[in-house]
């Protein structure tokens, strides 16, 4: 072997090394947003020289997977499911602040925060911190933040702390029909509802992404949709286009329509509307539709049959849209673990509607029937 090709080796073989150093993890459920910039790229390694992979949004959610460095981390996008490396100065969040500043900001009246021995209400107090008081946050998890502050180290509650980028608002919690919404334990559809809050309680916004919101209800942190969540603690408005008097469709003459909670029978009633209710169609499809009630506010699936819709297509159909333009997944259920990709389709591929939905649509690509996430359908 010549003195190069022995040089180009070694090289090669400390790239590699360098590549699987033990790096920092994160905890489990350690997530941020992309914040200052329109998006951010996803690279194959830690640093602009390798190839991009990918790209987030800005207001996108990434799980940091784990801290290369203090300036790039290993991440997964939340909506692709796509890997790789992101600068770490563009990710924001309480999550993301390892090796981050927080502020205690306490609303309660005694305006200061308790520095706990280890994460729970019941560990011994390091020591009292007052309002504005800087920490050096280490890592977060369970809604607890391990920090380093006034020459101590110890542990304190998340809901109690500011950070850069963050938001330390309230919010609403409102739902159309009155019932309970999912408090996840990640910013998609995908994560499990750990818990459910009431229609009307109110929550502390720990940080925005596009879609949901990093808030704190009874000592729980997690992730709730910002459909559901409305700012301030003023009474809360109807949803965005639920207008008293709007509408594109009519429940049929002689007809009682029951609105349902999901597109099938078995699905619980929300309500009964008699022929001549007037409807807002928000997603048509060719057996279902996701739809409004004007008169009442409510939201539910009706059976397209049973509507005589108003200035609607006779076959609803819908545009695919990726942001990279690439494909996005049909799949045989409407989450994205635990499921099978029936076949990708193309981006500015046409489906047709089959199911209205919120989230998910069941819709048919060709041949195929399956399940789509709403955000990459558009309308001509």
């Amino acid at each position: 072997m010549t003195v190069r090709k022995r040089l180009t080796a070694c090289l090669l073989a400390l790239a590699l090394l360098v590549l699987t150093v033990p790096v920092a993890q994160a905890a489990s459920g350690d997530f941020a947003i992309v914040s200052g910039t329109t998006y951010l790229n996803m690279r194959s390694g830690p640093g602009t020289e390798y190839a991009r992979v990918g790209r987030v949004n800005s207001g996108g959610w990434v799980e940091i997977l784990a801290r290369y460095s203090t300036s790039w981390y290993h991440c997964r996008a939340v909506d692709s499911g796509l890997t790789g490396y992101m600068s770490a100065n563009y990710l924001k969040g309480p999550s993301a602040m390892g090796g981050g500043t927080a502020t205690v900001n306490n609303p309660g009246g005694s305006q200061f925060l308790n520095l706990r021995q280890y994460p729970s209400y019941d560990a011994p107090v390091l020591g009292i911190f007052y309002n504005g008081t800087v920490a050096s946050v280490i890592s977060q998890s369970d809604g607890w933040c391990y920090v380093t502050v006034g020459g101590l180290n110890g542990y304190f509650r998340v809901e109690y702390l500011s950070f850069p980028g963050g938001s330390s608002v309230q919010a609403t919690v409102y739902s159309s029909n009155g019932g309970r919404v999912n408090l996840r334990t990640g910013p998609s559809l995908a994560y499990n509802a750990a818990w459910q809050v009431p229609s009307g309680a109110t929550v502390n916004v720990l940080l925005k992404g596009t879609r949901f919101w990093q808030v704190v209800y009874g000592g729980n942190v997690g992730f709730m949709d910002s459909n559901f969540l409305r700012t301030g603690s003023a009474p809360v408005p109807p949803p965005p286009g639920d207008i008293s008097g709007s509408s594109n469709a009519v429940v049929r003459s002689g007809a009682s329509l029951n609105l349902r909670e999901q597109p099938n029978l078995s699905s619980r009633v929300l309500g009964q509307y008699r022929g001549g209710t007037r409807i807002q169609v928000r997603m048509q499809g060719t057996q279902w539709c996701l739809v409004t009630v004007p008169s009442t506010g409510a939201r539910g699936y009706m059976m397209t049959r049973y509507l005589t819709l108003q200035g609607l297509p006779q076959v609803p159909t819908r545009m695919v849209r990726h942001p990279d333009s690439t494909y996005v997944n049909l799949r045989n259920q409407p989450r994205l673990s635990g499921t099978r990709v029936l076949t990708r389709v193309p981006h500015n591929g046409i489906v047709t509607v089959i199911n209205g939905g919120t989230d998910w649509a069941y819709v048919q690509y060709k041949s195929q029937k399956g399940y789509m996430m709403t955000q990459f359908l558009k309308t001509f």
